[in-house]
């Protein structure tokens, strides 16, 4: 059915496919499969509970129509590797040596992206929808439902994480897109007209979302979220420092940063070879894959995808000498052209096995990157903060076994190193690289003096919104240069 991605499907089918998600097969309820209705699937904890599992199973698993073959998950689901992929090609993270237009990622890496050659900007955006909707679902329903044997108690756990759900699908198609529709609905009475939202007016609906599950969620990693793979308080805080430091709001950025950071009952940044395993104490929230799929197995989505992408020799260069994240996160490319590909996670498409251990889930936030946000805003927040900054760096830094950056840098350069330790730690992660590039103006200058990204244009650093959501809800409008 082809309609909007805000209009794809009803509330009905939805609801359906979260239960499917959570558990499988359908509730036993009177009423027919295409007419689910609020109450039938918020009547009790133990049901909601399987909708709330559907929420997490979309993130890491996709759903139907989420990729044409399971070893692309990774590429074309938004939120298992899809913005990480798209994002560092269209930044200088990976590339192909040989350039062809056969490469899947070619017109990311080439700054070619058209109306005619969308590359990955479709799958991303209807993913991250799909995300908003199936939040938008459980929000709805929850606060809707009126049955005793759905507690208060869990009504709070549901709505934070979904409330927290939402609000990370909002933050990447802002900053992917820009120009979106600010869906809160699941009724297409509700969202059918609605027109492109300021990118300030999506920022404040992400922040509302996170302050009002800030609320309802506990501060522990315990009961069936001792792997870390639920949303708790601490994620919704590091989300809050990343999108204060994006608004420019170093205050708060550095106060929600430090909020996480002094909790080192539950944080502690790990060794190198240890930061993406299960029971990484670095890690706020991961997503736990399912290891069933016959050509993937136990292997993350993501790192399934990018063990066979090519790191720029740009990024490769940008290590410092005697740098252990570049021998403890890379490897090389096994065939094909010389070269080495990111190896945060360890189990990838040479070594993965069918229904195999999962060492390793796939981490959505760590710690490291608070210890950066903290850098970076209590800097802009006043430069007299430049020791405490510095501090903050020199931690990632002894942790790569690098020497201590000195006090005597000036401003500048401790900008510039701020900008360095986030470009080395968070490299092909989420889309960090191509993202700081835009918040720091600092894209056309970098990316627009790369050779095969000529001739250059900054329009690409959105992508375009599809064709055919404009078409279908006219009221959107497409991003400029498209």
């Amino acid at each position: 059915m082809k309609r909007t991605a805000f209009n794809i499907i009803g509330s009905g089918i939805l609801l359906s496919g979260l239960l499917l998600a959570g558990c499988n097969k359908m509730l036993d309820i009177k009423d027919p499969i295409n007419s689910i209705t609020t109450n039938q699937v918020f009547q009790s904890d133990e049901q909601a509970s399987i909708a709330l599992n559907g929420l997490y199973s979309y993130l890491i698993n996709g759903g139907v129509n989420e990729s044409n073959s399971e070893d692309m998950l990774g590429a074309d689901l938004y939120s298992a590797g899809g913005i990480t992929v798209a994002a560092a090609h269209s930044a200088d993270e990976l590339y192909h040596p040989a350039l062809g237009g056969d490469y899947l990622y070619y017109v990311e890496t080439t700054n070619k992206i058209t109306l005619q050659n969308l590359g990955y900007s479709t799958k991303i955006w209807r993913s991250a929808f799909k995300g908003v909707f199936n939040a938008n679902a459980l929000i709805q329903g929850t606060r809707a439902a009126t049955s005793k044997q759905y507690t208060p108690e869990y009504r709070k756990r549901v709505l934070g994480e979904a409330l927290a759900v939402r609000a990370m699908s909002f933050f990447y198609l802002v900053n992917i897109f820009e120009k979106i529709p600010l869906a809160l609905s699941i009724d297409h009475n509700d969202t059918q007209g609605l027109p492109s939202a300021t990118p300030a007016a999506v920022y404040q609906q992400i922040i509302n979302d996170l302050e009002e599950a800030s609320g309802y969620l506990s501060e522990n990693y315990e009961g069936n979220n001792v792997e870390r793979i639920r949303i708790n308080k601490w994620y919704v805080e590091a989300m809050l420092a990343r999108v204060y430091l994006y608004t420019k709001d170093y205050e708060k950025a550095w106060q929600h940063a430090n909020a996480v950071i002094g909790r080192t009952d539950l944080f502690q940044l790990e060794p190198l070879n240890n930061v993406f395993t299960i029971a990484s104490k670095e890690v706020i929230f991961q997503l736990k894959q399912n290891n069933t799929m016959i050509t993937r197995g136990n292997a993350t989505p993501e790192e399934f995808v990018l063990s066979n992408r090519y790191l720029t020799p740009m990024l490769l260069n940008a290590f410092e000498t005697g740098d252990n994240r570049k021998t403890a996160w890379t490897l090389p490319v096994d065939g094909g052209l010389p070269g080495s590909f990111a190896a945060k996670y360890k189990i990838n498409r040479s070594n993965f096995a069918f229904n195999g251990y999962r060492s390793e889930y796939y981490v959505v936030m760590r710690l490291a990157e608070m210890y950066l946000v903290r850098a970076e805003a209590n800097m802009l927040r006043n430069a007299a903060n430049k020791n405490a900054t510095i501090d903050d760096l020199n931690t990632i830094r002894r942790r790569a076994g690098l020497n201590d950056l000195p006090y005597t840098l000036t401003d500048q350069q401790t900008i510039d190193a701020i900008a360095q330790e986030r470009r080395i730690e968070l490299f092909a992660e989420w889309g960090h690289r191509w993202m700081d590039l835009k918040r720091t103006n600092k894209a056309t200058d970098i990316l627009g003096a790369i050779s095969y990204k000529q001739p250059w244009s900054a329009h690409e650093l959105l992508y375009p919104i599809p064709p055919e959501e404009i078409r279908y809800a006219n009221n959107l409008s497409q991003n400029e240069g498209y």
